[in-house]
């Protein structure tokens, strides 16, 4: 075949064509080019929305109009670089087209396009299709520009709505695809892999929207297939994805193979969000599989019935990046992600990793990780935040951040254990106003992580952590954090610890360390499952305050399915406060109990430590009777060690159960070896 570019356009009934023929076609017959244009219409296919569609129902008439949505139809029929025929030729004259009157660029071949020079950058509303090549089905493209060296497809001012379908655009100068237009399409494409599904990078970033593009959309699966895979954005030498404003970003594959089996790491980050750009959407709310009709519940309905296990259909994988998998910095606000595997394989039961953090927020205010709804089951459209080599979810001087529904450092499976090396999360610097959680189903789960399962650090404010399974999976036992299930050194103050399991963890269930203030503890589990009815011991202590830790409060009025504070079933002490830490208060918490405060589970040293130079502290309260009940431990009730001073235990009772029934330490109710510490108003 002789190469061709085969244009058709409405000129008063009438279609014009432009080109050399194959043999056999009297050049210059109407009939026979007309024949020739309905084959290649017929033969190829458009993605909508995801799925090979005919082009139309029936071949067009020699006569007739284009279809409907396209002013134009150009057909590439060589894989040369330039001359009649290639996408070169075609996208020039795609160009040249008035304002509003989009063209598509059908391919009557397969195979890779090898780049002499740059393309023309399109400039108006045109879909290049590679969905339309020969032999091709769903899948991996059968079209490939090989940028070689030269700069990559620019969608250039003017080219708003264009789409590109099913092709793989790879080994750029720069990067491999620029959006500098709007509403612009990019479904079912390589960028950075060959056809082979091989590493082939871009030199700069996969996909670059520049701050200019609004309302783009890459990857689409409005079929909402669980498991579908759209663009695979993998090997490139920067970012993945560089996002500006008001962007879907749906059902890609950014740094691993197309099976999402392996990895093929984008240099830098996976997706970045940067220069104050906004309300972007990185994966969706959908959790039932069309195909089977299945919702995603891991839970099991919070442990009530059989769980299923559903790939959220809008998310995407995000693994194995250089850096991290999301980072949103530079004042970016009120972009949200739901659905997405961060840093696992595409089931969300391994590790794949990303390099630093699974998601970065740094710099950027009101930020949300979401999900589910108050009204669904809980984790239908999760997060799973995991496998990464630093932390699974990392805030930097950020204000309100939400973070709800997700998991961190476990499998989709609610199974697996799937570490990130570090924290689970890390709220640090100047922080305000972080959510973690809220009430049910809209808590997390922070648990096989290798240090913590939240860390709280510098002089982060006004941060929460509602309903968080801190060491154990949700509804589930045991999935230890290497650490404590909560660290909190912060020093900034109205810090809230509310309605939270923190047990199984190799350290304590929960510690406030360094010189942190101003943080409540009400209500919690440390040491005991969910139901706060059988023992989930952490390795250490349920609650330890040391360092300079200094005007906090564990206990308080608030009540949830909680209903106070309780610490029991550790391998350590209830609470133990050390160090120099001073001016805390421990009330309303059962210590050495279940929650109903009739039964023992001890803690195995014994209820409350006081040691080093502990000083001020008050275990009790003065107009409450009982403040505390410490009882059923294997070990003394309170002891304070040489020392400590000043220290107040008052009110409590000590080896009764809620009701004033023996319920006994194995030790004395009360050791005093310290000095100015004042025991008075205890029931024993």
């Amino acid at each position: 075949m002789f190469s061709i570019v085969t244009q058709v356009r409405s000129r008063r009934g009438t279609i014009v064509r432009k080109g050399h023929f194959v043999p056999r076609v009297q050049a210059g017959t109407r009939a026979a080019g007309a024949a020739l244009v309905a084959a290649c219409v017929a033969a190829s296919g458009v993605i909508a929305g995801g799925v090979v569609t005919a082009a139309a129902a029936t071949r067009p008439a020699p006569h007739s109009n284009p279809p409907p949505a396209y002013a134009r139809i150009l057909i590439v029929t060589t894989l040369n670089d330039a001359g009649r025929g290639s996408l070169r030729a075609a996208i020039t004259t795609a160009n040249t087209s008035l304002p509003g009157r989009p063209t598509l660029i059908r391919f009557a071949v397969r195979g890779t396009i090898t780049l002499a020079s740059d393309l023309p950058d399109v400039s108006r509303n045109t879909t290049i299709n590679g969905a339309t090549a020969p032999g091709y089905t769903r899948g991996a493209p059968v079209v490939e520009i090989d940028c070689h060296g030269q700069r990559g497809l620019d969608f250039a001012p003017g080219s708003d709505g264009s789409r590109l379908l099913a092709l793989a655009v790879d080994n750029a100068v720069g990067d491999g695809v620029t959006l500098e237009a709007s509403n612009i399409t990019l479904d079912g494409n390589y960028i950075g892999l060959n056809l082979a599904g091989a590493a082939f990078g871009n030199h700069g970033d996969g996909v670059f929207v520049s701050r200019s593009s609004f309302g783009n959309t890459i990857g689409e699966n409005p079929a909402l297939k669980s498991g579908a895979v759209s663009n695979v954005i993998s090997g490139n030498a920067g970012n993945g994805i560089t996002l500006g404003s008001l962007n879907t970003v749906q059902d890609n594959r950014i740094g691993t193979n197309p099976a999402g089996t392996a990895g093929i790491p984008n240099r830098d980050n996976g997706i970045r969000i940067v220069g104050r750009s906004y309300a972007n959407e990185i994966g969706g709310t959908a959790f039932v599989d069309s195909a089977t009709g299945q919702a995603n519940n891991p839970t099991g309905s919070k442990g009530t019935v059989t769980p299923v296990f559903v790939v959220p259909p809008l998310g995407n994988l995000i693994s194995s990046n250089g850096l991290n998998g999301v980072l949103i910095d530079d004042g970016a606000g009120h972009n949200e992600l739901n659905g997405n595997f961060i840093g696992t394989t595409a089931n969300g039961d391994a590790s794949l990793g990303n390099g630093a953090n699974g998601v970065w927020i740094d710099s950027a205010n009101d930020n949300s990780l979401v999900g589910c709804k108050f009204v669904n089951n809980p984790f239908v459209y999760y997060n799973v935040i995991s496998g990464n080599k630093q932390n699974g979810l990392r805030v930097t001087d950020a204000h309100g951040t939400v973070v709800q529904g997700n998991f961190f450092g476990t499998g989709a499976n609610n199974t697996a254990i799937v570490r990130n090396r570090l924290d689970g999360i890390l709220v640090e610097g100047s922080s305000t106003d972080t959510q973690v959680g809220g009430v049910i189903p809209l808590g997390n789960v922070s648990a096989g992580n290798g240090r913590n399962g939240i860390e709280v650090t510098g002089t982060v404010s006004g941060f929460t952590t509602f309903n968080t399974f801190g060491g154990l999976l949700a509804f589930k036992g045991a999935a230890p954090n290497g650490r404590d299930g909560l660290l909190i050194t912060a020093t900034g103050g109205n810090n809230l610890v509310r309605t939270n399991v923190f047990s199984g963890n190799r350290r304590n269930g929960i510690e406030l360390g360094g010189n942190a203030s101003g943080v409540t503890v009400d209500p919690d589990i440390a040491g005991l499952n969910t139901k706060g009815n059988a023992v989930l011991p952490n390795g250490g202590d349920g609650v330890r305050i040391d360092g300079t830790a200094h005007g906090n409060i564990i206990g308080g009025s608030l009540r949830s399915v909680i209903p106070q504070n309780t610490f029991a079933g550790n391998a350590g002490y209830g609470v133990a406060i050390s160090g120099r830490a001073h001016g805390n208060r421990v009330f309303s918490s059962y210590i050495g109990t279940e929650t109903l405060g009739l039964a023992a589970l001890g803690n195995q040293k014994g209820g409350v430590l006081l040691t080093g130079h502990a000083h001020a502290n008050v275990i009790g309260a003065i107009n409450l009777r009982p403040a505390n009940l410490i009882s059923g431990n294997n070990g003394i009730g309170v002891l304070l060690r040489a020392g400590t001073t000043r220290n107040l235990v008052i009110n409590n009772y000590i080896g009764l159960g809620r009701r004033g029934h023996r319920l006994p330490n194995t030790g004395r109710p009360v050791v005093n070896n310290g000095s100015g510490n004042i025991i008075r108003g205890n029931r024993t």
